[in-house]
């Protein structure tokens, strides 16, 4: 995170080196600005997720993490708790700082089970053609889950969707997906179907896309350190109306070091149905940061 935020301050640095023109460095040191206050943010949140798992009597909200599989379950956060997904994604020339922020209201009746939303970059690092530009990401997603049917062993959840685009793009894109889980032992299979369309479309902004993803998760132990440890592998296939169709894979780990902190980390491979495969690293945390009256 502060490697990041050192990261911007140089590119302010080598701006103002290069003769930037006033407005240009006065974008980049908000840019840097932004960065500082999310890191900030971040940071006290994490403390205040350790506190609470260190002072708390009573056994903590259960996270529930989406990451970084290519699907999400149909689970939600804990009613009335907050709970926090923060992650790096790096590859040649792409580093960047995912965050989701899920809370899910402790009500009745239709919003039983809701969990609301906000996933964004906080910062992203690009090296496109060798020079790298360091900036907060481009979009903010805000997205609905909420489970429709729950049996013994099969559930079903819709989440609907919207991306808005706050640089180098223009309107939003509007979509829902449908998520399917079905457990058998200590295995998961997850499917999620998800279609999006654009309200102003572009050369890089499709009209219409589907995306088809699948994981399969096992746990590797029914009691002791193993049920703590499961790994996954699925893959993803993305359709957008302007281009050919992608296909990637993943696979990785995820470990519950409490009832409320998970790790993770994945590798993934990106267009294979293309011929030419790239490679990405992830590696996050989820923290149930407990309910927002005790704080």
């Amino acid at each position: 995170m502060w490697l990041l935020q050192g990261k911007v301050r140089q590119a302010c640095r080598l701006r103002l080196w290069r003769g930037k023109p006033t407005y240009a460095l006065r974008a980049c040191l908000r840019r840097q600005a932004t960065a500082d206050r999310l890191a900030l943010a971040v940071l006290l949140l994490s403390l205040n997720a350790l506190a609470q798992s260190a002072g708390a009597q009573s056994e903590p909200p259960e996270a529930t993490p989406q990451r970084p599989t290519f699907t999400s379950d149909t689970s939600t956060t804990a009613p009335g708790t907050l709970e926090l997904e923060i992650g790096t994604t790096s590859s040649d020339s792409f580093f960047g700082l995912p965050l989701t922020i899920k809370y899910t209201p402790d009500v009745a009746g239709l919003l039983r089970e809701a969990e609301f939303s906000l996933a964004f970059e906080a910062v992203t690092s690009i090296s496109p053609a060798g020079v790298r530009r360091t900036e907060f990401g481009d979009r903010l997603t805000f997205a609905l889950r909420r489970p429709v049917y729950r049996g013994e062993r099969f559930s079903l959840a819709v989440a609907p969707q919207a991306t808005f685009f706050v640089r180098d793009g223009k309107g939003a894109r509007l979509g829902a997906t449908l998520l399917a889980a079905y457990g058998f032992g200590r295995n998961t299979a997850i499917a999620n179907l998800t279609w999006t369309s654009a309200t102003s479309s572009s050369a890089t902004n499709a009209a219409q896309q589907y995306d088809l993803a699948f994981d399969l998760a096992r746990t590797l132990g029914a009691s002791g350190g193993l049920s703590r440890l499961s790994v996954f592998a699925g893959a993803l296939v993305e359709n957008p109306s302007n281009q050919k169709a992608a296909v990637s894979l993943g696979q990785g780990i995820t470990y519950r070091v409490r009832p409320n902190w998970v790790v993770d980390f994945a590798v993934r491979e990106l267009g294979l149905a293309e011929g030419r495969a790239d490679y990405q690293i992830l590696a996050g945390l989820t923290v149930n940061l407990g309910r927002l009256r005790k704080w």
